[in-house]
């Protein structure tokens, strides 16, 4: 689902891509809030930024302007109108347990400085991809970006992070070249139905770790919900600076892989960590670079992999070849996953990618 589909683009911005790169803004932006004495509630900005963006993809076409100027004619509708979105995603078979957490987690207005944040990180994403388009077709976007503009002048007078960010060139380079992961495909030797960034990729990842966890939790393990999330998110994030070199490559050449790995840590702190605080780099260091290390690290990984396999298995629907061998490997690697949540995952998920979608009807 592509956004700004009514105007005139030079840059194509999925609705997973917009989900990412929010994530990571509210991640910035609560690292700010906490220089200057507040605590964020990480956990609640990533599954609350995540679950918001269901209803997206119930309603559709209602893109941010159109929403903005709804709000301002009726304050409440546009609420009422996502309320019904979730209710018929919750019409659906899935884990009572997820469903409460979900409903929680949505209705929560107690976390007025984490829904500032939320809210902030949205315009600021929005005024990435309006800027960008605007160079060219600046006639078509010049009331939006206006807009967005103002918003976020009078959101800087709120909230201290979005001032220290705005302020500070070195930080919006920072998210300007992590946002080139919405530019890089997955999959880049392969045809493809259905092209997905390594952006999209990673919200897909951090969603099939958070049900990990809860099937994993609800049996009795007991997995750090915001460590594991923080890894999905954060582990691609070299891609945006070195691409996808594949793992038949890496490996053509003794030790090449080794280099390799060097190569990205020089790198990132180039192109990534010189514009960012030596505190947030330490922070942030494992989640980029060492991702798949101590316990939870399988979780991670097992999240990684079974996004591949449900990104292989809808093109391998549409008579790819390629995909259908490619899906095939890569369900042998899960069958070798002995847990609990990747078994739920092998019995419950992959056989719906083979139904048939019907329209959404929300007075259901």
């Amino acid at each position: 689902m592509k956004r700004w589909n009514n105007f005139p683009r030079i840059e194509d911005v999925s609705h997973l891509d917009n989900v990412w790169f929010v994530i990571h803004v509210a991640l910035f932006l609560a690292y700010l809030e906490e220089k200057t004495g507040n605590k964020v509630d990480r956990e609640f900005l990533i599954k609350r930024i995540i679950f918001n963006s269901f209803s997206r993809l119930i309603l559709s076409d209602i893109n941010s302007g159109t929403r903005d100027y709804i709000l301002k004619v009726d304050d409440s509708i546009f609420d009422k109108l996502e309320e019904k979105a979730v209710d018929y995603l919750l019409w659906f078979d899935w884990p009572d347990y997820i469903k409460v957490d979900l409903i929680n987690t949505l209705n929560n207005k107690e976390k007025v400085l984490e829904l500032s944040i939320i809210n902030v990180s949205k315009k600021y994403a929005w005024f990435f991809e309006c800027k960008i388009n605007s160079v060219v077709f600046s006639d078509m976007y010049d009331v939006p970006l206006t807009q967005i503009k103002d918003d976020l002048i009078k959101y800087r007078k709120e909230l201290k992070s979005l001032d220290l960010l705005m302020d500070n060139d070195n930080y919006k380079k920072y998210l300007s070249h992590i946002r080139r992961l919405s530019h890089s495909l997955r999959w880049n030797q392969q045809t493809r139905t259905y092209p997905i960034s390594v952006m999209s990729h990673l919200v897909i990842t951090t969603f099939i770790s958070y049900i990990i966890w809860n099937i994993e939790n609800n049996a009795g393990a007991n997995i750090d919900i915001q460590e594991l999330m923080l890894r999905t998110i954060y582990h691609d994030i070299p891609e945006a600076i070195t691409w996808d070199i594949i793992t038949p490559t890496k490996k053509a050449v003794e030790w090449f892989n080794h280099v390799l790995e060097q190569v990205e840590i020089q790198m990132m702190d180039d192109y990534i960590f010189s514009y960012v605080d030596p505190e947030y780099k330490i922070w942030v260091y494992n989640y980029i670079l060492n991702p798949f290390e101590w316990e939870i690290w399988k979780f991670a990984k097992h999240s990684d992999v079974l996004s591949a396999m449900f990104e292989a298995k809808v093109e391998s629907n549409f008579w790819s070849n390629n995909f259908s061998d490619i899906y095939k490997n890569i369900k042998k690697v899960v069958n070798k996953y002995w847990t609990i949540s990747v078994d739920y995952m092998l019995k419950n998920a992959i056989d719906s990618f083979d139904e048939k979608i019907v329209d959404v009807h929300l007075g259901r």
